[in-house]
């Protein structure tokens, strides 16, 4: 697969992406930015996650002339929520480029939209209806555009919004580029595109390799964003799974989480491209070892590990695809072993998660995050483990003495709890059990 440098782009996205996290092209990337910089339309299918995003993104900001401030790239997206997304991403990869963007949607009030559009912008990510009320009242001047992009085209049309899509590119230029992404293919949009696209490019994303294996036992909880962190936390006190692999979109974020992670106590370990080979094979030394217990990594540095007994495998950011999925939690339930698999998903992020399992032929049920109560539950549980465990190995004659004095003055009940919560009160290393301070 190609690197960014080597698609062609210029200094200031190289730039831009890079401080965004990215490491190399996704398959949809790889495939549609050299298209689209040809300027040759594209459709594809591809799931929110894949970096469809910057797939068109990308190129949108190469072929902008910053020098005309005037709406040369039109972006049409089913929500206001995924046009905010959209929108805040694509400013970033034309950050050092000085592209001017803004996003319109209903909801908003209109005049700050008008101010926004009277000043200039380079390119305009909207929502069908809102972008056709400003081409009627003609409050937006789009006859110089010469991109236009369609994303979730598919939900677009669920959500009925295919004729307000037909009028918008009815009255655009002809002479466009055109970028049509959507999850599914069905007859409406392959008939969008026939009749509004050149020759286009097809780009379909493979499908898994291989099946997810029953013994994995495959769950997920609806997190919204700031949460995930506090959701991991809870899902490793309460499960305290032996060896836990943690995997996030990007390195910006690998390095939160295992920061985070050993901010309170945990042994974590992060793994991402930017690590040299000396330092990655010591990351995965202590975790083989056990010395770090949780390591959290990038798709592209979780590539080709060999780490037997991983007991759980976390999903932190969803996989950019069904292949993608099966890869990851294909890292736990090895060999005949049981493992669990846990994947974080946004409410908005549920469609994703069924085409996944769809494809995967995967059951993946809703669970809640663990509470407080659980994980209180899961500590006595681990400290009784641990009690069995001494008591019969016999490494407790030396405190014998100790407990027939104190016997006569207290009852044995209450001196046996008393030393428990003496113990729970301290940092155990049950297994799999974090290393913390205590309460």
């Amino acid at each position: 697969m190609a690197s960014f440098r080597e698609l062609g782009l210029s200094e200031p996205v190289l730039r831009s992406i890079a401080e965004m996290g990215f490491e190399e092209p996704t398959p949809v990337q790889a495939r549609a930015i050299p298209e689209l910089l040809r300027g040759h339309d594209v459709v594809a299918q591809a799931l929110t996650g894949t970096g469809k995003t910057a797939a068109f993104g990308i190129p949108l900001v190469e072929r902008v002339d910053i020098g005309q401030v005037v709406p040369q790239a039109v972006v049409l997206a089913p929500t206001r929520e995924l046009a905010v997304q959209v929108a805040e991403a694509v400013n970033g990869i034309g950050r050092h480029r000085g592209l001017l963007l803004t996003p319109i949607y209903g909801g908003q009030p209109i005049e700050r939209q008008l101010r926004t559009l009277r000043r200039g912008v380079h390119a305009i990510v909207a929502t069908p209806g809102r972008l056709m009320d400003h081409m009627r009242r003609k409050t937006v001047d789009l006859s110089a555009v010469t991109m236009l992009v369609l994303d979730e085209a598919d939900l677009m049309l669920d959500m009925g919004f295919l004729e307000d899509v037909e009028y918008v590119m009815a009255h655009l230029p002809g002479e466009r580029l055109t970028a049509l992404f959507s999850a599914t293919m069905p007859d409406p949009i392959l008939e969008l595109a026939r009749r509004y696209m050149r020759e286009p490019a097809i780009i379909r994303l493979s499908r898994p390799r291989e099946l997810t294996v029953p013994e994995t036992d495959q769950i997920y909880y609806q997190v919204p964003f700031h949460r995930k962190f506090d959701a991991l936390c809870r899902v490793l006190d309460a499960k305290r799974p032996e060896r836990t692999l943690v995997f996030c979109a990007t390195k910006r974020m690998v390095d939160q989480v295992a920061e985070g992670l050993q901010g309170r106590g945990y042994l974590a370990e992060g793994l991402h491209g930017d690590m040299s080979q000396v330092v990655r094979e010591k990351m995965l030394l202590a975790f083989r070892s056990g010395r770090a217990e949780v390591l959290v990594a990038t798709d592209v540095a979780g590539r080709g590990l060999d780490i037997p007994e991983v007991g759980l495998v976390v999903n932190f950011d969803m996989p950019p695809d069904a292949e993608y999925y099966v890869h990851r939690i294909g890292r736990t339930g090895r060999l005949g072993r049981r493992g669990a698999a846990i994947t974080f998903v946004n409410p908005w992020e549920m469609r994703e998660l069924r085409v996944i399992e769809r494809i995967t032929g995967a059951h993946i049920r809703r669970e809640q995050v663990p509470t407080g109560a659980e994980v209180e539950e899961r500590e006595a549980q681990v400290l009784e483990e641990r009690l069995e465990e001494v008591l019969a190995a016999g490494r407790w004659g030396k405190y014998r003495g100790m407990v027939e004095n104190l016997l006569e003055d207290h009852d044995p009940v209450d001196v046996a709890a008393a030393a428990l919560a003496l113990a729970a009160a301290r940092p155990t290393r049950a297994p799999a059990a974090r290393l913390r301070r205590a309460a």
